[in-house]
């Protein structure tokens, strides 16, 4: 992809939240024949029970060290923007990036785990946690919205939920521009589930690929995550 200006590139980023739904019960179906031969070929996709090294090197790949990610939200109020930009809400600190598809059962153990400890007061409503959608070419926004951003959902999401496109950059915060990577390419391609943590900066400071919620492996995250 041609390098362009962050903010041509944003003015061009419509939330798709509007798009008809009237297909929903064929994609639905479609989706889960999708996600599972995904399990099977997609590099990244970790099957439950794996605890396995998969994410992609790629040789010759020269990717910067800081990267950000702009991408559209389902706009509500969880999500305080309709565009999210990780670093600029960030505004210095870190954040917990929950790489998450719509059929992996590790992402919902995960995402009820992480609400039902703020439910609970176990940990603030304020912590800086984003999930990332890392399939686009194979869910659509309207099936990611129904699993993570519905209160109908017991997989919803009590903080900001990030739907890129397929073909979406990812960002180089040292030049200001858009890289030649997409961006689930440009972040390692992560598995998912899979958990990074940028420092304020721009810089990956940790990364977790537990498949299945884990007290201890959050309570790490949490402590790298306020430090």
């Amino acid at each position: 992809m041609a390098k362009s200006s962050i903010s041509e590139y944003v003015e061009l980023l419509e939330p798709e939240v509007d798009r008809s739904c009237e297909s929903m019960g064929f994609e639905r179906a479609q989706s889960f024949l999708v996600i599972s031969i995904s399990l099977l070929i997609i590099p990244g996709c970790t099957a439950p029970g794996e605890v396995v090294e998969n994410e992609i090197s790629d040789v010759g790949l020269i990717v910067p060290e800081r990267l950000n990610l702009i991408a559209s939200t389902p706009g509500r109020d969880y999500d305080r923007t309709e565009v999210f930009d990780i670093l600029a809400d960030a505004n210095g600190e870190n954040t917990l990036i929950l790489w998450v598809s719509t059929g992996c059962p590790g992402c919902h153990d995960w995402t009820e785990m992480i609400a039902d400890s703020m439910r609970g007061g176990n940990i603030s409503n304020d912590t800086r946690i984003v999930s990332v959608h890392r399939f686009p070419a194979f869910e659509s926004p309207e099936y990611v919205m129904e699993i993570y951003a519905s209160e109908n959902s017991s997989t919803n999401s009590l903080w900001p939920v990030l739907m890129p496109s397929g073909e979406q950059p990812a960002i180089d915060v040292a030049s200001g521009e858009l890289t030649d990577y997409e961006y689930w390419q440009a972040f390692g391609s992560p598995s998912t589930p899979s958990f990074t943590i940028l420092d304020g900066e721009g810089f990956t400071i940790w990364k977790n690929r537990n498949y299945w919620a884990n007290h201890t492996v959050f309570d790490e995250a949490l402590e790298i995550l306020n430090s």
